[in-house]
Parts: structure tokens; sequence; C-alpha cells
């Protein structure tokens, strides 16, 4: 089943990916496939106030930590924090760089 859902995410990266390049903070660069895509995320820690941000999904093999800028297709954003995983994906959230 691990290998089914393996290549299922494979296959959503080439349906729905995009070419991600990948800033380290060694001044490597990495490039990829990824999903990137805008999402309500609930903040605050009373309220139930929803945010827009900008989320990337890629494969869990690909490396990647907080502060490391993400380009595409001319923006860049700084990765803030890992929103989720389901072990074959992860799902980063974004900052416009500069922000």
């Amino acid at each position: 089943m691990q290998d089914e859902l393996k290549a299922l995410n494979r296959q959503v990266l080439a349906t729905f990916g995009q070419s991600v390049l990948i800033l380290r903070s060694d001044d490597s660069e990495l490039e990829t496939t990824g999903v990137l895509s805008r999402e309500l995320i609930p903040t605050g820690q009373y309220e139930q106030v929803l945010q827009e941000v900008t989320v990337l999904a890629l494969a869990s093999e690909t490396p990647l930590k907080r502060g490391e800028r993400v380009s595409s297709d001319g923006q860049q954003w700084t990765v803030d924090r890992k929103l989720k995983s389901d072990g074959h994906m992860i799902w980063w959230n974004l900052h416009e760089a500069g922000s």
C-alpha cells in the first residue's frame, strides 16, 4: 500500500507541480517539483481568525529548512514552518521574501 501512495504522490507532483528552486542557507541550490497553493489557515490562540498563506507541497525526501528561500515563476518566498506531513508529502508555510 505504501508503494501505491508514493506513486500517487509522484503522479500528483507530475500533474500539478511546477518547477521550484530552493536556495539553501549554505548558498547551494536545488531544483525540484512542488505544488504551490494559497490556503486559509486559522491564526490566533483564542479566536478563529483565518489568514491566507502560501503553501508549498514537496515530496518528503526533499530537504527543506526554516529560513531557506524558494523561488518559482519570478516570485520568491522564505520558508516559515512545516504545516503537516503524511509521510510521503510535506506541506510548508511560506512568506513572501522581504515581508
